[in-house]
């Protein structure tokens, strides 16, 4: 789009890109890309030869860079937050956004039921066995 955002603790300028490639269920909303990180950004990435910054390593060995790093390690290319393991950095990082007023804990519930919402007007499609004697 040749927009971007500044991303909430490093201040960098991060460009914005629009595609239909997020899950459908996920919500509607922006989404922050992680292509090092996530299979389906990295894909992405590779098929707009966009920049790739890793920022996770696996704790015991070297980092493939063919391929999208999705397992837990030590957190690199990250300021403060370089040497963490992956589980303690997002609590730090949690905790400096509410410290900076950008964020912070939050938990969200998805609720999935059966949609009884859509058949207001002819009732909810559930067998109902009425036994009958004659």
């Amino acid at each position: 789009t040749g927009g971007y955002v500044l991303h909430p603790v490093s201040g960098e300028r991060v460009p914005v890109w629009i595609g239909d490639y997020v899950l459908g269920s996920y919500g509607t909303g922006a989404v922050m890309a992680v292509p090092a990180h996530d299979t389906r950004d990295f894909e992405f990435a590779q098929a707009f030869n966009l920049d790739i910054k890793w920022v996770v390593k696996p704790a015991d060995g070297d980092l493939d860079q063919d391929e999208a790093f999705t397992d837990s390690g030590i957190t690199i290319n990250s300021g403060e937050f370089d040497g963490m393991e992956t589980s303690k950095c997002k609590m730090a990082v949690t905790e400096k956004l509410k410290e900076i007023g950008k964020g912070g804990p939050k938990v969200t519930y998805k609720l999935r039921d059966w949609v009884f919402s859509r058949q207001r007007y002819w009732g909810e499609p559930i067998p109902i066995y009425f036994p009958v004697d004659f």
